[in-house]
């Protein structure tokens, strides 16, 4: 058996030198958009052309790198490897910690061990809804860093606490005026109701009909049917009867919000509803609105009214082109002097009541229907840089955070 043995232990030496080495998986690891003014995310680890930006990543972005050489970070990006710069983004180092919040009402044992079995491993107590660091989880016990000790809680009397979203709303694009590509965007190929921020797509479609016709400041009867809109619609308090020009019902749709201007518009535009809803929806498909359908010219829940938030991109880039309805969605009110047997002067407020308060925002469009909820789309100014931003189906506190968090960006 020695010469079998002896053997035996030549081949398995042998074998163990002339092994194979199998490279180990790289670990990944999180970097972080250092840049204020974002990071380009590239399909190659070059900067030699711009044919290679796919995106633009906002400042503080985090993404998983799989690897990194010659000042490139290899990330993992919506399913695809990508590339961002080490000039744009750093690795994220130190521990990884995450808040817990108490939730029990009488407070949380903070413990020296993972156990409850003795009273001398408490060594305080934690008030309700205090803020814990925890930097792991194991068997039921949070392990927290505690007064720079290393100390134990369990998951009976915390949880994880979840940070509120900077982009609360369901859909967004953020992005450059006149760009195809985005800074920041969330759902944004999900189809939602536009409610009134149809109104900018009829706007387009109108005044270009009125000002090729040269027919802008042309005055005209409204009858009932022209002003005829859903009961519960947003009016601009137009009459049958009045005498009114195509310019004042442009105002009175897009600072007012009136569906009834919007109707009036169309009718005016096209000789019906129907026939001016044509023309919008040749006008969204030469736009590239191909996810979008429209079944009206003001918004009012249809549920074949559809479009999504990168298509809005495509309207608001074309609407920006429009120096008079920039102006026009940019005034905070607006007199309108009617003619006719009811003759008054109407006096519209802009239905964005941030419009007032923020000097970044030039102009807005505002949507509500309770299916579409609050819409909006912005146009802001950052020094000389011009933006837009679309936010879809949002309570008005999570519109108005989406637009802070926007605005800080």
């Amino acid at each position: 058996m020695k010469p079998f043995f002896r053997m035996s232990l030549i081949l398995l030496i042998l074998f163990t030198l002339f092994l194979p080495a199998f490279p180990a998986q790289a670990a990944s690891y999180q970097v972080v958009v250092t840049s204020k003014s974002g990071g380009n995310i590239r399909s190659k680890p070059s900067t030699s052309s711009s044919a290679t930006i796919v995106r633009l990543a906002a400042y503080q972005s985090k993404f998983t790198a799989v690897s990194y050489s010659n000042g490139w970070y290899k990330i993992k990006d919506g399913g695809t490897y990508r590339y961002l710069s080490n000039q744009v983004a750093k690795k994220v180092t130190g521990p990884s910690t995450y808040a817990l919040v108490v939730t029990s009402k009488s407070g949380a044992n903070i413990r020296s061990k993972p156990s409850t079995s003795s009273s001398k491993t408490i060594v305080r107590r934690a008030a309700y809804k205090s803020v814990l660091q925890a930097v792991s989880y194991s068997k039921g016990w949070y392990m927290i860093k505690d007064g720079g000790k290393t100390r134990y809680v369990s998951n009976q009397v915390v949880r994880k606490k979840t940070a509120a979203s900077k982009y609360p709303v369901a859909s967004l694009r953020y992005f450059q005026l006149g760009s195809t590509s985005y800074i920041t965007t969330k759902q944004s190929n999900v189809r939602r109701y536009p409610a009134s921020t149809t109104k900018l797509l009829t706007a387009i479609v109108g005044y270009e009909v009125a000002a090729r016709n040269g027919t802008l400041d042309q005055p005209f009867t409204l009858t009932y049917s022209m002003i005829s809109v859903p009961y519960g619609s947003s009016v601009a308090s137009l009459r049958s009867g009045d005498r009114v020009t195509m310019r004042q019902l442009l105002n009175g749709m897009l600072i007012r919000s009136g569906n009834d201007a919007a109707k009036a518009i169309a009718v005016r535009t096209a000789g019906s509803e129907s026939k001016f809803v044509s023309l919008m929806n040749s006008r969204a498909q030469a736009l590239g609105m191909t996810a979008s359908h429209f079944s009206n010219p003001h918004g009012f829940h249809e549920w074949n009214h559809y479009t999504t938030a990168a298509d809005m991109q495509k309207l608001a880039n074309t609407y920006a082109n429009y120096s008079y309805l920039i102006t026009v969605s940019g005034r905070k009110s607006y007199k309108a002097s009617i003619k006719g047997p009811y003759a008054r002067t109407l006096k519209w407020y802009h239905t964005d009541k941030t419009l007032p308060k923020e000097p970044r925002i030039y102009a807005s469009k505002t949507g509500y229907t309770p299916e579409a909820n609050n819409t909006r789309v912005f146009f802001l100014k950052k020094g000389n840089v011009r933006y837009g931003l679309v936010t879809l189906k949002g309570t008005p506190t999570q519109t108005e955070t989406t637009l802070r968090s926007v605005l800080k960006q």
